[in-house]
């Protein structure tokens, strides 16, 4: 295993290149390539008007909203949520996020490797 310590700014950043991705960039913060064995953390920037596609998959998510607001629908529930909020999204749920709002959303989500 690797110690990582680095500030966020200095990972690179690319485009989420997913059908149905707008206005939507993703940092890969902690992966398998620094020796976490179970789970990567990403960070994501929504642009307002942004938003991730409508999907689902075999995995779960685990969300942390750091700055800005957003509309989260999982399955048929939708909620507003902002700075501070915990979001779970489960296995084989139709889900996505929008940003609604002037500025600029970001959110810690974490993915486990078997995906």
């Amino acid at each position: 295993m690797t110690f990582k310590a680095i500030h966020y700014s200095k990972i690179s950043q690319s485009e989420v290149a997913e059908c149905g991705a707008e206005k939507t960039k993703v940092r890969w913060l902690i992966t398998k390539d620094d020796g976490a064995a179970h789970f990567a953390m990403r960070i994501f920037e929504m642009a307002p008007g942004g938003h991730s596609p409508h999907h689902s998959h075999k995995w779960e998510h685990e969300v942390f909203i750091l700055d800005g607001e957003c509309s989260v629908v999982c399955g048929d529930q939708r909620r507003k949520v902002g700075p501070g909020y915990v979001v779970f999204i489960p296995p084989n749920t139709v889900h996505h996020f929008r940003n609604e709002k002037p500025e600029v959303l970001r959110f810690l989500c974490l993915v486990p490797h078997h995906r």
